[in-house]
């Protein structure tokens, strides 16, 4: 009866240990009410796609995974899109990379009228890329 109710506890812990505890987050800080298109994809199948449209609070996109232990890694690429005056802007991102199993990463995109700001955690963002004119 010891044996089970440790087994019991191992198991119960390994479970609870496996929720995703990473997230990519893309926020839209367009200053005109502009929609932001988010298509992204990791390097195992699994894709998210959202439509932002720009308000006074900065709209948000949220998603949450896992790492994949060693010797595999964690990929997620995004491709982030407006449009604007009949142009079309974009950019082809590697929003997340990891060669080994990690938690609590945070990676924040920021789409704005003056190109792509990061953060990672809750630091200050900072400009990155511009724009690409498709």
């Amino acid at each position: 009866m010891k044996h089970l109710i440790v087994f019991v506890f191992i198991s119960a812990m390994c479970f609870g240990l496996n929720e995703a505890c990473n997230r990519i987050v893309i926020r839209n800080w367009f200053d005109h009410g502009q929609v932001l298109l988010v298509k992204c994809k990791s390097n195992w199948g699994r894709s998210e796609t959202s439509r932002l449209v720009a308000s006074a609070d900065g709209t948000l996109f949220v998603f949450f995974f896992n790492d994949h232990p060693w010797p595999f890694h964690t990929r997620w690429d995004c491709n982030i899109s407006y449009r604007d005056d009949n142009h079309t802007y974009y950019y082809d991102l590697e929003a997340y990379h990891s060669n080994f199993q990690r938690c609590n990463q945070l990676r924040v995109w920021i789409g704005r009228d003056d190109g792509i700001w990061f953060t990672r955690s809750d630091d200050m963002p900072v400009w990155v890329l511009p724009w690409k004119l498709a």
